[in-house]
């Protein structure tokens, strides 16, 4: 052992390199982590933000949307009956307005357009393309919503039998009286059948019902145009939801997670508040569609 020679100063030689090497080893290792993690949280929001959505647009944006939709469909219908030109005969072009249905004793009034697939009926109530135009001879078969969006028929279920419906065509008033209201099983199609001169008003009840109303013409039985030639589907039974609305929701969504993503690049580019006020819209715009498209892949006439 040898003797070390010791003095009031300490020098301590370090290296620095292996410090500098040491941080450069830290700041290389932790971003990747932090990365995923923040991207992993904006698709957590984005996911709860389309979850929360999809409960709560049908029931609130749903029918302020609605019924918007409705009061210019009316204004349309109410101008084409003044001036003569609503439709009485086939083709209907799906979406057009071309009656209108009042249960005065259940406080139903809904305006219905040609069609009920699930983008229809989140307008207006539809006229079953193939059946019978209301006061032609012939079954004529309405389907409407009971829950979601306008819900037109949520009150449906408080007619009576005996009641009087009132449906304005561009052949004028047809009067009907009910005759029936049964609960039918939701695929059960004997639920759009009847004889003579009828009128069938259904919506869903739940998950496996459907009401339904059978009414019979009281007032004057109007000739009939151009039969339609049209074979049925099932989403105009009201059994499925839009199917070209999960694609569409789906490209919403991936556009959803670009923004995301290029939340960063934007803040970098044009600083934090400039990026809020240019990517606010533009999420807002994407949520209301992804909503949209979401409610439209429910049962057409829940």
């Amino acid at each position: 052992m040898s003797d070390v020679e010791t003095t009031d100063d300490l020098v301590f030689i370090i290296d620095d390199s292996s410090i500098k090497s040491g941080f450069e080893t830290d700041s290389n290792e932790k971003p990747e982590p932090r990365r995923a993690i923040t991207l992993a949280r904006r698709l957590a929001v984005l996911l709860l933000v389309v979850a929360v959505g999809s409960v709560i647009y049908p029931r609130v944006v749903g029918p302020i949307v609605h019924d918007r939709s409705s009061e210019m469909l009316e204004q349309r219908l109410a101008s084409d009956l003044k001036n003569g030109v609503a439709p009485i005969s086939n083709p209907i072009e799906p979406g057009t307005p071309m009656a209108l249905v009042e249960i005065p004793s259940s406080n139903v009034r809904a305006v219905v357009v040609e069609g009920s697939t699930a983008t229809e009926l989140s307008r207006a109530a539809g006229h079953l393309t193939g059946s019978a135009i209301p006061g032609q001879p012939g079954v004529a078969a309405i389907l409407g919503r009971s829950r979601d969006f306008g819900a037109e028929f949520a009150n449906l279920d408080r007619v009576n039998v005996g009641d009087e419906i009132v449906v304005s065509t561009g052949q004028g008033r047809h009067e009907y009286e009910v005759i029936d209201i049964t609960t039918r099983s939701l695929n059960d199609l004997a639920a759009f059948k009847g004889e003579g001169h009828m009128l069938i008003l259904t919506t869903l009840t739940g998950d496996k019902d459907r009401l339904v109303v059978r009414a019979s013409l009281t007032s004057q039985v109007f000739p009939a145009g151009e039969p339609a030639s049209h074979r049925t589907s099932i989403e105009e039974l009201g059994l499925e939801g839009d199917n070209g609305s999960t694609t569409s929701m789906v490209w919403w969504l991936v556009f959803g997670a670009v923004l995301a993503m290029a939340w960063p690049f934007v803040v970098t580019r044009v600083g934090t508040r400039v990026a809020w006020m240019l990517m606010t819209p533009v999420a807002m715009w994407c949520a209301f569609e992804v909503w949209s498209a979401l409610a439209l892949t429910a049962p057409a006439s829940r």
